[in-house]
Protein backbone atom coordinates (compact mmCIF):
# COMPACT_ATOMS: atom_id res chain seq x y z
CA UNK A 1 0.00 0.00 0.00
CA UNK A 2 1.56 3.34 -0.79
CA UNK A 3 2.45 5.62 1.77
CA UNK A 4 1.30 9.11 1.55
CA UNK A 5 4.33 11.67 2.19
CA UNK A 6 2.96 14.76 3.50
CA UNK A 7 4.86 17.76 4.58
CA UNK A 8 4.77 18.83 8.37
CA UNK A 9 3.00 22.07 7.63
CA UNK A 10 0.46 20.01 5.87
CA UNK A 11 0.44 17.87 9.06
CA UNK A 12 -0.49 21.08 10.95
CA UNK A 13 -2.70 22.17 8.27
CA UNK A 14 -4.82 19.06 9.04
CA UNK A 15 -4.41 19.54 12.77
CA UNK A 16 -5.94 23.10 12.78
CA UNK A 17 -9.19 21.73 10.70
CA UNK A 18 -9.87 19.24 13.47
CA UNK A 19 -8.98 21.87 16.29
CA UNK A 20 -12.05 24.03 13.74
CA UNK A 21 -14.16 21.15 14.08
CA UNK A 22 -13.86 20.09 17.63
CA UNK A 23 -14.15 23.26 18.95
CA UNK A 24 -17.25 23.80 16.85
CA UNK A 25 -15.67 27.31 15.34
CA UNK A 26 -18.36 29.10 13.28
CA UNK A 27 -17.15 31.86 10.24
CA UNK A 28 -15.32 35.08 11.73
CA UNK A 29 -14.72 32.82 14.86
CA UNK A 30 -10.70 33.32 16.04
CA UNK A 31 -8.34 30.60 16.02
CA UNK A 32 -5.71 30.24 18.87
CA UNK A 33 -2.74 32.39 18.43
CA UNK A 34 0.19 31.11 16.52
CA UNK A 35 2.75 30.40 19.72
CA UNK A 36 -0.17 28.16 21.48
CA UNK A 37 -0.69 25.99 18.48
CA UNK A 38 2.47 25.79 18.43
CA UNK A 39 2.83 24.42 21.62
CA UNK A 40 -0.07 22.37 21.20
CA UNK A 41 1.38 20.63 18.35
CA UNK A 42 4.71 19.84 19.34
CA UNK A 43 6.10 22.64 16.47
CA UNK A 44 7.76 25.75 15.83
CA UNK A 45 5.45 28.58 14.95
CA UNK A 46 7.33 28.68 11.25
CA UNK A 47 4.99 25.45 10.49
CA UNK A 48 2.04 26.81 12.08
CA UNK A 49 2.46 30.32 10.04
CA UNK A 50 3.05 27.96 6.84
CA UNK A 51 -0.05 25.73 7.71
CA UNK A 52 -2.15 29.07 8.49
CA UNK A 53 -0.61 30.53 5.32
CA UNK A 54 -2.01 27.10 2.76
CA UNK A 55 -5.41 27.45 4.46
CA UNK A 56 -5.77 30.99 4.00
CA UNK A 57 -4.84 29.89 0.39
CA UNK A 58 -7.93 27.53 0.54
CA UNK A 59 -10.06 30.37 1.59
CA UNK A 60 -10.99 27.44 5.09
CA UNK A 61 -8.75 30.74 7.06
CA UNK A 62 -8.86 34.24 6.48
CA UNK A 63 -5.68 35.74 7.96
CA UNK A 64 -4.39 39.50 8.13
CA UNK A 65 -1.40 41.32 9.29
CA UNK A 66 -1.65 41.94 13.23
CA UNK A 67 -4.47 39.82 13.74
CA UNK A 68 -5.38 36.15 14.35
CA UNK A 69 -6.42 34.43 11.46
CA UNK A 70 -10.52 33.92 11.91
CA UNK A 71 -12.62 30.83 10.45
CA UNK A 72 -13.78 31.82 7.13
CA UNK A 73 -16.42 30.22 4.44
CA UNK A 74 -14.78 28.59 1.46
CA UNK A 75 -16.06 29.11 -1.79
CA UNK A 76 -15.58 27.44 -5.53
CA UNK A 77 -13.29 29.90 -6.63
CA UNK A 78 -9.80 27.58 -5.02
CA UNK A 79 -11.27 24.63 -7.39
CA UNK A 80 -12.69 26.74 -10.11
CA UNK A 81 -8.90 27.82 -10.57
CA UNK A 82 -7.90 24.14 -10.75
CA UNK A 83 -10.49 23.35 -13.50
CA UNK A 84 -8.99 26.15 -15.71
CA UNK A 85 -5.23 24.82 -15.10
CA UNK A 86 -6.24 21.35 -15.65
CA UNK A 87 -7.98 22.59 -19.15
CA UNK A 88 -5.60 24.55 -19.77
CA UNK A 89 -3.11 21.90 -19.69
CA UNK A 90 -5.34 19.65 -21.56
CA UNK A 91 -5.50 17.07 -18.39
CA UNK A 92 -8.93 17.52 -19.07
CA UNK A 93 -11.14 17.73 -21.85
CA UNK A 94 -13.26 20.81 -22.54
CA UNK A 95 -15.86 17.89 -23.89
CA UNK A 96 -16.15 16.31 -20.00
CA UNK A 97 -17.09 19.65 -18.72
CA UNK A 98 -20.04 20.20 -21.32
CA UNK A 99 -20.87 16.79 -20.24
CA UNK A 100 -20.52 17.67 -16.39
CA UNK A 101 -22.67 20.43 -16.79
CA UNK A 102 -25.37 18.59 -18.46
CA UNK A 103 -25.78 16.82 -15.60
CA UNK A 104 -25.55 19.50 -13.04
CA UNK A 105 -27.88 21.82 -14.74
CA UNK A 106 -29.94 19.26 -15.56
CA UNK A 107 -30.57 18.00 -12.07
CA UNK A 108 -30.90 21.82 -11.15
CA UNK A 109 -33.72 22.24 -13.80
CA UNK A 110 -35.34 19.22 -12.63
CA UNK A 111 -35.59 20.36 -8.79
CA UNK A 112 -36.33 23.89 -9.46
CA UNK A 113 -39.32 22.16 -11.71
CA UNK A 114 -40.35 20.17 -8.69
CA UNK A 115 -39.72 23.62 -6.36
CA UNK A 116 -41.69 25.94 -8.38
CA UNK A 117 -44.75 23.27 -8.67
CA UNK A 118 -44.60 22.45 -5.01
CA UNK A 119 -45.16 26.57 -4.40
CA UNK A 120 -41.73 26.67 -2.87
CA UNK A 121 -40.04 28.83 -5.54
CA UNK A 122 -40.64 31.51 -8.38
CA UNK A 123 -39.44 31.97 -11.15
CA UNK A 124 -40.49 35.74 -11.62
CA UNK A 125 -36.88 36.66 -11.28
CA UNK A 126 -35.36 34.35 -14.72
CA UNK A 127 -38.10 35.73 -16.47
CA UNK A 128 -36.96 39.16 -15.64
CA UNK A 129 -33.54 38.18 -16.78
CA UNK A 130 -34.58 36.76 -19.60
CA UNK A 131 -36.29 39.90 -20.80
CA UNK A 132 -33.31 41.18 -20.04
CA UNK A 133 -31.43 38.97 -22.17
CA UNK A 134 -33.84 39.51 -25.36
CA UNK A 135 -32.70 43.06 -24.76
CA UNK A 136 -29.27 42.27 -25.32
CA UNK A 137 -29.13 40.17 -28.08
CA UNK A 138 -26.70 42.17 -29.46
CA UNK A 139 -24.34 43.20 -26.93
CA UNK A 140 -22.20 40.52 -26.82
CA UNK A 141 -20.74 40.83 -22.79
CA UNK A 142 -23.74 41.53 -21.45
CA UNK A 143 -25.34 39.25 -23.18
CA UNK A 144 -23.26 36.50 -22.11
CA UNK A 145 -22.90 37.81 -18.50
CA UNK A 146 -27.25 37.62 -18.15
CA UNK A 147 -27.32 34.01 -19.85
CA UNK A 148 -24.62 33.06 -16.69
CA UNK A 149 -26.85 35.38 -14.22
CA UNK A 150 -30.03 32.68 -15.81
CA UNK A 151 -28.66 30.19 -15.11
CA UNK A 152 -27.30 30.57 -11.46
CA UNK A 153 -30.85 31.64 -10.94
CA UNK A 154 -32.33 28.70 -11.88
CA UNK A 155 -29.71 27.09 -9.39
CA UNK A 156 -30.56 29.20 -6.64
CA UNK A 157 -34.79 28.47 -7.55
CA UNK A 158 -33.18 24.73 -6.99
CA UNK A 159 -32.15 25.27 -3.58
CA UNK A 160 -29.40 22.64 -3.16
CA UNK A 161 -26.03 24.06 -1.78
CA UNK A 162 -23.91 21.81 -3.31
CA UNK A 163 -25.47 21.85 -6.75
CA UNK A 164 -24.78 25.93 -6.43
CA UNK A 165 -20.91 25.34 -5.18
CA UNK A 166 -20.53 23.39 -8.45
CA UNK A 167 -21.96 25.59 -10.86
CA UNK A 168 -20.19 28.34 -9.04
CA UNK A 169 -16.55 26.18 -9.47
CA UNK A 170 -17.53 26.18 -13.28
CA UNK A 171 -17.64 30.26 -13.49
CA UNK A 172 -14.83 31.58 -15.40
CA UNK A 173 -15.06 28.17 -17.50
CA UNK A 174 -18.40 28.79 -18.73
CA UNK A 175 -18.16 32.27 -19.12
CA UNK A 176 -15.46 31.46 -22.09
CA UNK A 177 -17.82 28.51 -23.14
CA UNK A 178 -20.67 31.06 -23.21
CA UNK A 179 -18.34 33.86 -25.51
CA UNK A 180 -17.62 31.24 -27.54
CA UNK A 181 -20.83 30.08 -27.81
CA UNK A 182 -22.02 33.54 -28.66
CA UNK A 183 -19.23 33.81 -31.60
CA UNK A 184 -19.62 30.22 -32.68
CA UNK A 185 -23.38 31.13 -33.84
CA UNK A 186 -22.37 34.75 -34.76
CA UNK A 187 -19.48 32.94 -37.18
CA UNK A 188 -22.51 30.83 -38.53
CA UNK A 189 -24.84 33.48 -39.35
CA UNK A 190 -27.35 32.26 -36.44
CA UNK A 191 -29.09 34.14 -34.58
CA UNK A 192 -29.10 34.44 -30.60
CA UNK A 193 -32.38 34.28 -30.43
CA UNK A 194 -32.23 30.82 -30.76
CA UNK A 195 -30.39 30.67 -27.25
CA UNK A 196 -33.05 32.95 -26.20
CA UNK A 197 -35.82 30.47 -27.15
CA UNK A 198 -34.24 28.00 -25.75
CA UNK A 199 -34.18 29.16 -22.89
CA UNK A 200 -37.61 30.21 -22.88
CA UNK A 201 -38.10 26.61 -22.92
CA UNK A 202 -36.33 25.93 -19.99
CA UNK A 203 -37.88 28.22 -17.96
CA UNK A 204 -41.56 27.29 -19.19
CA UNK A 205 -41.39 23.74 -17.88
CA UNK A 206 -39.88 25.04 -14.64
CA UNK A 207 -42.85 27.59 -14.41
CA UNK A 208 -44.84 24.93 -15.32
CA UNK A 209 -43.85 22.54 -12.50
CA UNK A 210 -42.74 20.08 -15.34
CA UNK A 211 -39.23 18.19 -14.02
CA UNK A 212 -38.81 15.94 -16.97
CA UNK A 213 -39.72 18.68 -19.47
CA UNK A 214 -36.99 21.17 -18.10
CA UNK A 215 -34.53 18.46 -18.34
CA UNK A 216 -35.20 17.78 -21.62
CA UNK A 217 -34.91 21.74 -22.50
CA UNK A 218 -32.07 21.64 -20.40
CA UNK A 219 -30.45 18.99 -22.77
CA UNK A 220 -31.55 20.47 -25.55
CA UNK A 221 -30.03 23.55 -24.70
CA UNK A 222 -26.87 21.86 -24.09
CA UNK A 223 -26.55 19.85 -26.59
CA UNK A 224 -27.21 23.26 -29.28
CA UNK A 225 -24.35 24.76 -27.18
CA UNK A 226 -22.13 21.38 -28.27
CA UNK A 227 -22.63 21.76 -31.61
CA UNK A 228 -21.98 25.72 -31.38
CA UNK A 229 -18.67 24.51 -30.17
CA UNK A 230 -18.27 21.98 -32.76
CA UNK A 231 -18.38 19.27 -29.54
CA UNK A 232 -20.12 16.43 -29.27
CA UNK A 233 -20.70 15.88 -25.21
Amino acid sequence: MAVRRTTLFDQVASEIITLIEESDLKPGDEIPPEGELAARFGVNRLAVREAIRALAAREILVSSQGRRARVNVPTARVFGQILGFRLRQQSLRFEDVLDARGAVEGAMASRAAVRVGAGAASTEDATALLEKMEEAVDDRDRFVALDLAFHHEIARTADNGILELVLESLGDVLTEHRLASYDGRSLHGASQQDTITAHRAILDAITAGDPEGAVAAMTAHLTETGEDLEITP
